[in-house]
């Protein structure tokens, strides 16, 4: 019966959700998923085939929907993709018309986002689209290394959203629509380290004016440098946009640092400071 509501889902997704898409680089554009790239062998990929053979046209093509396909790779070749869309008539609970339940079936990694519960390899919501909704993420895999994040495309809306990642592991917040993200991980499932963000609230304004612990982050030949007006810095974390910690000092135990060690490569750097009180700040940075 599982196996039969997720057919249809498939089939409504190739004709609502994802008409004119594909989700791997195949050229087959009249299908979403490329199962035999996906989930290799599986017997799952004949009967795909035949839906996508009736592929049927109309009033689909017609919904309002905006959607962003992310990648997790790794350079030995694990591919796993996911879809995340804002299309008219989903709600954002589970939606049998829209969302698809990851089967698992690949060996080595599995990446979906989660609702209610469920693991998704498709996940439609609501419209209409707003920069404060966020997307939990989660990953399984058999491999102890380093994988990478990425866009493989968006369409609508999604195309100029800014995208953000958050890894709760590292505290950093990273701009998809800049780079990709490469990060390291121990074989297992992980559900509680990425969310997905269109707007991050870490690099705002409001940040560097904040009354209770204002910290100030400037260049100034050649060098980094930090100003706590109230508070102490306890310890500085520096790391690369891809997520690479380059730079640590703690404890620091004063209000104002100098950071002369990094190398000047004109790159985007993320500044964990965290004070005495345990108060955080971040800042972004090209250096």
């Amino acid at each position: 019966m599982r196996l039969k509501l997720f057919l249809l889902s498939v089939f409504t997704l190739t004709n609502v959700f994802s008409q004119n898409t594909n989700l791997s680089s195949s050229n087959d554009n009249g299908s979403f998923y490329d199962y035999n790239r996906i989930i290799k062998n599986d017997k799952l990929s004949n009967i795909h085939n035949k839906i996508r053979d009736n592929h049927i046209t109309g009033k689909a093509s017609l919904l309002e929907r905006h959607r962003l396909w992310l990648n997790m790779t790794n350079t030995e070749g694990a591919f796993k993709q996911l879809l995340i869309g804002y299309i008219e008539g989903a709600t954002n609970g589970l939606d049998s018309d829209f969302d698809g339940i990851s089967l698992d079936a690949n060996p080595y990694i599995d990446f979906y986002s989660m609702n209610s519960g469920s693991n998704l390899v498709i996940q439609g919501l609501a419209l209409p689209f707003s920069d404060t909704n966020e997307v939990e993420l989660g990953y399984r895999t058999i491999i102890t290394g380093k994988f990478t994040i990425s866009i493989d495309h968006a369409d609508g809306l999604l195309t100029n959203q800014a995208v953000f990642l958050e890894d709760k592991l590292t505290k950093i917040v990273h701009d998809l629509k800049v780079s990709d993200y490469t990060f390291a991980t121990t074989a297992g499932t992980f559900k509680d380290r990425f969310v997905l963000k269109y707007k991050n609230q870490s690099l705002t304004t409001h940040d560097f004016e904040n009354q209770n612990n204002p910290v100030l982050v400037w260049l100034d030949n050649e060098s980094i440098n930090i100003n706590s007006a109230f508070q102490n810095i306890n310890s500085i974390f520096v790391y690369t946009i891809s997520g690479k910690l380059i730079y640590t000092d703690n404890p620091v135990s004063t209000n104002k640092i100098n950071i002369v060690d990094i190398e000047h490569n004109n790159q985007v750097l993320i500044i964990k400071i965290i004070l005495d009180n345990n108060h955080i700040e971040t800042r972004k940075i090209i250096y």
